[in-house]
């Protein structure tokens, strides 16, 4: 007898290039535990009045598709289906360098890195200028370890230009594996103490005395995070503001951008007035945005996007020994993506999708599955040590602020669209784009339970980060439910809250996400 052993399935998704329709370039996928996974079918049986007392023969329905698994949070499996659940493709999409036909790393020539032929729009955020500034890129999954790292660029990247040229920084030749990766990662600023931070409260300004004449000609825009300082192989911060005992660093979100100033809040404790050290280079960490927009958006870094999946679950042994069998979940709708964190534990995370179908368990497997591409960026994010910030503006002293739960809930209210004469989904429907938060915290400031009563705009931020990078989860606007308080004997006091976002009418999004390549993981 053939059997199929849990820990022996396995499975991969790939973006479809229509609902129902699988791409080519798959991903192995992490899950901990398959809740949901293959047609769920309804049959309706005859049941006439009749003295034989006994049903007749019935017929099958209805068939639904859900797709469900969760597993644990990294930076790779939060990036996986990143734009799927927010509905919107990432500003700064083309900073994940590629070559070949879009989908391979690229490959390490001497002094350099080969990409696609650069569009004008990548080689315009993607630049290098004499003693001025350069753009920084990090490597990441090469074999040759001095392959691997930050760099700067040393050539300028021309349009239709496909070599990232970073001379006299250890790269040689190399074809890497198919799970390497290339991003751009910041700027590095090469004039002495060109720049200066300014810290006014809470707000600052980051300005460019000469090398930078307009920041977001590099791809950075409003509500997106930055870190000012990068780090090393081992992770300190290096070429940061100041000197000595007045290094200022950290993470800061952009407000506004006037040419060559940066206008900035929600500011790292550890960063202060200072200027650019003499004799030293600056490093402004800075990666991929995203954020829900409005359907109608369709511009270069603001494109609303509607995205389906394709599920394959492999079943080894399924048709035989050594015969493995596959099922296909298709046109699956990304509805609700759940991010929870548990006191001193890993973060974890759930994808749950709404399907129109699941083919038929088949020893056919489809183009590109059996090569699919290892996630990279597998390292664990703890709720510990992970946490480079968690603030809400409800309480003044970040040091007050003290969550003892949170769960964040993106949920895209995607239901199932029939019609008479077929069997299963016909189409998905999207509903309204709904982030809602919900946590536990020491009750140690009554504006806590007051903003529940008043009804107060708060926002909250939390950035997490480890050896792969960092995520900054921005919610610029909500309001704080349930407010009710417990008492644990021999314990604190303890506040229970609910947050319910709305689209922010400056920033225009309900939800920022920021994505660093690298960030120092090490503080001085």
């Amino acid at each position: 007898m053939s059997r199929v052993l849990t820990n022996n399935i396995s499975l991969r998704s790939t973006v479809e290039t229509s609902p129902g329709v699988p791409g080519t370039l798959w991903k192995q996928l992490e899950p901990n535990n398959v809740s949901a996974f293959g047609a769920q079918l309804t049959s309706v049986a005859r049941r006439p009045i009749s003295a034989t007392r006994g049903r007749r023969k019935g017929n099958v329905v209805d068939k639904e598709s859900p797709a469900e698994f969760d597993g644990d949070l990294t930076m790779e499996s939060i990036v996986d289906f990143a734009e799927g659940f927010m509905f919107s493709e990432f500003a700064n999409v083309e900073f994940d360098l590629k070559s070949g036909t879009a989908t391979l790393p690229p490959p390490a020539v001497s002094d350099g890195y080969t990409i696609d032929a650069a569009s004008a729009l990548l080689a315009g955020k993607v630049q290098w200028v004499t003693i001025s500034y350069g753009s920084l890129v990090y490597a990441k999954g090469y074999a040759i370890t001095a392959n691997n790292g930050l760099k700067v660029l040393t050539a300028d990247l021309a349009t239709s230009g496909t070599t990232i040229t970073v001379a006299g920084q250890g790269v040689v030749a190399e074809t890497p594996p198919t799970s390497a990766s290339l991003q751009v990662a910041g700027v590095r600023v090469l004039d002495d103490a060109d720049l200066t931070l300014t810290v006014s409260g809470l707000t600052a300004t980051l300005v460019s005395a000469a090398a930078i004449t307009n920041w977001a000609t590099l791809g950075l825009r409003a509500g997106q995070f930055i870190h000012v300082g990068s780090s090393t192989a081992g992770g300190a911060v290096q070429n940061a503001l100041g000197a000595g005992g007045t290094v200022s660093f950290g993470y800061a979100r952009i407000t506004s951008i006037s040419g060559a100033t940066l206008n900035l809040n929600k500011l790292d404790v550890n960063l202060s007035t200072a200027v650019g050290p003499a004799g030293g280079s600056q490093d402004v960490m800075f990666g991929r945005f995203l954020r829900n927009v409005p359907v109608s958006a369709d511009s270069d870094d603001t494109r609303y996007l509607e995205r389906t999946y394709q599920i394959e679950a492999s079943y080894p042994d399924l048709g035989g020994v050594g015969v493995d069998e596959f099922e296909y979940a298709i046109g699956n709708s990304p509805n609700e993506l759940t991010l929870d964190f548990a006191l001193a534990d890993k973060a974890t995370a759930t994808w749950a999708f709404v399907g129109t179908n699941t083919e038929d368990i088949t020893s056919v497997r489809k183009t590109g599955a059996s090569t699919a591409v290892a996630p990279l960026r597998t390292t664990l994010l703890n709720t510990s040590s992970d946490f480079a910030a968690i603030s809400t503006d409800v309480i003044t002293a970040v040091s007050d602020v003290c969550f003892q739960s949170l769960t964040l809930t993106i949920n895209n209210n995607v239901s199932l669209g029939k019609c008479l004469g077929e069997l299963g989904g016909a189409f998905t429907n999207v509903g309204a784009f709904e982030v809602t938060l919900e946590g536990q915290m020491l009750f140690t400031d009554k504006d806590i339970v007051n903003a529940v009563a008043n009804n107060t705009t708060v926002t909250f931020l939390t950035i997490l980060k480890n050896e792969d990078g960092a995520l900054a989860l921005d919610i610029p606007g909500m309001t704080f439910g349930d407010g009710s308080r417990e008492f644990p004997l021999d314990e604190s006091v303890l506040v229970n809250i609910t947050g319910e976002t709305f689209t922010d009418p400056i920033l225009g999004y309900d939800l920022g996400l920021s994505f660093f390549a690298s960030v120092p993981t090490i503080r001085p």
